[in-house]
């Protein structure tokens, strides 16, 4: 069901947008703004327009969600949710098309690499800012036992004195996660509290911890903002390129198709994105099996994402490639046999060896 309703939200997406890009020019004669405001009222409104387009949509995985028992949030709270924060991206939206427009406007062939290293800088800023914002409203792990062999595990993976925080999300979910965000000392580990309410042992909750602590050892946060530049970069410029062929982008009349040629670039990009993030979630569940040195811990913690978050043990292929940004619960559940075999094996050469 969640990749049927991913194939038709990017069916409604390209059908707004694409019917918005051919009224282009009808639209921005509506708007005597100059084409700079008119542009960015343009854009405004096209990004309201593809929210309540796509809002049945979110409805429908809701309706699914609960139906499975995996969400807890009512309707109205969903909806109201997707409005809470239009204020805030209709402004990011208006200021960014500002800012690109004025820029193509004096630069027509060259604005994309100004823009670009701004774009990344500024995606730096959101994860500093991010970082500094989610620990509101958290609290630290309740559970001595847990506390202390967290503790352990920050020593084991060289990222002591760690913030890790537990998020109440146990009201609107049942899912399990944990995320990891934040550059060098703002970087912050933040568990639901569904973990400890999911009747997983200590042990699989400590093993997902060592899976954050892995990300923030393994930098990739900061490895993440230089695949940011190797992404935009050549992203930018081909959105430049598509817009110059249309008459600029500092017209307004060329808003609507550049965020159809936005969304389709972002649409082509993911299954590359999917490939660093796959590769660095292996590398955090390796991290975690060297640090706990726990395979059963790690299995647990894999099977109960299929057992709660109700997650596809063997997707489709295409799936794989086009939605997953985490290694399958079989390939995970695989690294902790090879691990638990290198390991054995070693054991047994010191064994022999002494």
């Amino acid at each position: 069901m969640g990749r049927l309703l991913f194939l038709l939200g990017v069916a409604v997406q390209l059908a707004v947008l694409g019917l918005l890009a051919v009224l282009g020019r009808r639209i921005a004669r509506g708007f005597a703004l100059g084409e700079i405001g008119a542009g960015i009222m343009i854009g405004v409104a096209v990004y309201l327009f593809v929210t309540i387009a796509t809002l049945p949509v979110g409805l429908v995985g809701l309706w699914w969600d609960r139906r499975y028992g995996i969400s807890k949030q009512e309707y109205w709270s969903y909806v109201l949710g997707q409005w809470d924060g239009v204020l805030a991206r209709t402004a990011t939206v208006a200021i960014v098309l500002g800012v690109v427009m004025s820029l193509a406007r004096k630069f027509p062939r060259r604005w994309w690499a100004i823009v670009a290293p701004i774009f990344v800088a500024v995606g730096a800023v959101f994860v500093v800012v991010g970082a500094l914002l989610a620990p509101i409203g958290t609290h630290p792990i309740h559970d001595p036992p847990v506390t202390a062999a967290v503790a352990r595990l920050e020593q084991r993976e060289g990222v002591s004195h760690t913030k890790i925080r537990v998020d109440e999300v146990s009201d609107e979910t049942s899912a399990i996660n944990g995320e990891t965000t934040g550059l060098g000392p703002t970087t912050v580990v933040i568990l639901w509290d569904t973990l400890f309410k999911s009747h997983l042992s200590d042990r699989a909750i400590e093993f997902v911890t060592a899976h954050e602590l892995g990300h923030a050892a393994r930098r990739h946060i900061w490895k993440g903002l230089g695949w940011g530049v190797l992404f935009t970069v050549p992203l930018t410029f081909l959105l430049a390129e598509a817009t110059r062929r249309s008459g600029g982008l500092h017209r307004a009349e060329v808003v609507p198709f550049a965020l159809l040629v936005v969304f389709a670039l972002s649409l082509l990009a993911t299954p590359l994105e999917n490939v660093v993030s796959r590769r660095y979630e292996a590398e955090a569940d390796w991290m975690a099996l060297q640090a706990t040195r726990d395979p059963a811990a790690g299995r647990e913690a894999f099977r109960s994402f299929t057992r709660i978050d109700l997650a596809q043990p063997n997707p489709p292929g295409w799936s794989y490639v086009v939605l997953d940004d985490h290694p399958t619960v079989l390939q995970r559940l695989a690294m902790t046999k090879a691990w638990q075999a290198r390991y054995q094996t070693r054991a047994a050469r010191s064994r022999a060896g002494s």
